[in-house]
């Protein structure tokens, strides 16, 4: 049974709960804000976002439909006739440093990146038909680079199965702190060269081409076990969990307006109608799964093992531009 629970919820893009403004010596404890991202900095509270249940404006399906599109699409080209460079292409209009400093990398013979500025205007335009996620898995590579915060694009890019390089990320979704360098994905530095790490990361794969290519399968493999299933399953905990903080009985005030399925579709027009409809989920047949107790020292490490990673891949670099 899912709690009642009374919760804020912000909808904006960057995590604002700052970790060095509360303690047990100054205020405590800190306010609980969920929100679709978080990072090591901060308090807020990752809760899966919206394009999991769909994007109509983009023409995104509800995520078992949009994987399973994904995934088929990827088998199109094998591995070794796939394009071997890196592949991007996104919104670089959105205050991001890291987009930015991305766009120089644009060239296949000298960084081995093709790096493509999307045209969202023209896109809509065209109804998003050049954009059709299913068609951008041709690339032995996929490079994750952060936007204005973290981006939903994170999830469709693993799930292509080709190796994805992930630029140096400040912030972090409810999925990707499982995500485990040179196990599921390659980290690539941002300083003091993004350019050059991309072209390592390139060489390195195109030189171990069953390593590159299984680190990526194991990435789509991890984008697969996290069904709607697992994305529920992960809320129910959350809630449940964060309801045992309550010292009080939630109940809605008097101006409080009740949600339910109507009352969305209402404001749908047929496209978004048809999406909501698809993605409705019906209770489960089966429980949740089970969550361990909490236990710090195996957060603590985990932390620590990817830092150690992330830290040789490093070392290899620099090694390899001495």
């Amino acid at each position: 049974m899912v709690p009642d629970v009374d919760l804020m919820f912000d909808c904006m893009d960057r995590p604002v709960v700052n970790r060095t403004e509360y303690g047990p010596e100054s205020t405590w404890p800190p306010p609980p804000l969920f929100r679709y991202c978080t990072t090591s900095q901060h308090f807020d509270i990752p809760f899966p976002d919206w394009s999991f249940w769909g994007w109509p404006e983009t023409n995104l399906e509800h995520w078992d439909e949009e994987f399973g599109s994904i995934k088929q699409g990827s088998h199109a080209t094998n591995w070794m006739k796939k394009w071997p460079h890196a592949y991007w292409k996104g919104n670089a209009d959105v205050s991001s440093p890291v987009r930015t400093e991305l766009l120089r990398c644009n060239h296949s013979r000298q960084w081995g990146a093709q790096i493509m500025r999307q045209n969202w205007v023209e896109e809509a335009r065209a109804g998003y038909e050049q954009s059709k996620l299913a068609n951008q898995c041709q690339h032995r590579y996929k490079i994750y680079a952060e936007g204005y915060a973290w981006s939903v694009s994170l999830k469709y890019i693993v799930s292509c199965g080709s190796l994805t390089l992930i630029i140096a990320p400040r912030y972090e979704d409810f999925l990707s702190r499982g995500l485990v360098p040179r196990l599921n994905y390659w980290p690539v530095s941002l300083s003091p060269d993004l350019c050059r790490s991309i072209k390592f990361a390139v060489d390195w794969g195109n030189a171990n081409p069953s390593v590159a290519e299984a680190i990526g399968k194991r990435g789509q493999q991890f984008m697969e076990n996290m069904s709607m299933d697992r994305v529920y399953e992960y809320m129910f905990h959350l809630i449940k969990e964060y309801s045992k903080l309550q010292d009080f009985k939630p109940s809605p005030p008097s101006s409080a307006q009740e949600v339910c399925m109507e009352s969305l579709l209402c404001f749908a027009d047929s496209k978004e109608r048809d999406l909501l409809e698809r993605s409705t989920a019906s209770p489960s047949a089966s429980l949740p799964c089970s969550l361990p107790p909490a236990n710090m020292d195996i957060i603590k490490n985990w932390i620590q093992k990817k830092s150690r990673i992330i830290s040789d891949v490093q070392q290899l670099e620099n090694n390899e531009h001495v």
